[in-house]
């Protein structure tokens, strides 16, 4: 499959992100990664990294979907980073969070942004108690 730009519009700007992962084989832990530009602005992107821990069959569950408990909605939700609805909001946080699209912003942790989302993220974490599983 190739990594291509996606396109959404948000609040009348269009926004160019892509999403990718990278397995971290000395840690059995993986990163996914979005960038987010606006329209035209390549070098100052919004850049989401979501360290997890690998799955054994999933892979970066991040990307193929977890159920998570939203503590706001009282809820469990499939998580899934490739849906635009999720990152329309992660880029709303995004810009709640002082990136504008012309200035450029360090790294941010996306876990920490779904958490301020109200998603519980402790089964994601790495550094968990792997005798849970």
């Amino acid at each position: 499959m190739k990594n291509k730009l996606r396109k959404i519009i948000l609040n009348g700007f269009q926004y160019l992100y892509i999403v990718t992962d990278q397995y971290h084989s000395n840690t059995e832990t993986n990163t996914l990664t979005i960038k987010v530009f606006l329209e035209g602005h390549k070098k100052t992107p919004l850049i989401l990294d979501f360290l997890t821990i690998d799955h054994p069959y999933a892979g970066q569950q991040l990307k193929s979907g977890v159920a998570l408990i939203n503590k706001l909605s009282n809820t469990t939700e499939i998580v899934n980073l490739n849906e635009p609805k999720l990152i329309r909001q992660l880029i709303l946080k995004g810009l709640q969070n002082g990136w504008t699209g012309i200035d450029l912003l360090e790294k941010q942790d996306g876990l920490l942004y779904l958490s301020a989302m109200g998603y519980e993220i402790e089964i994601l974490k790495p550094n968990r108690n792997h005798e849970q599983l």
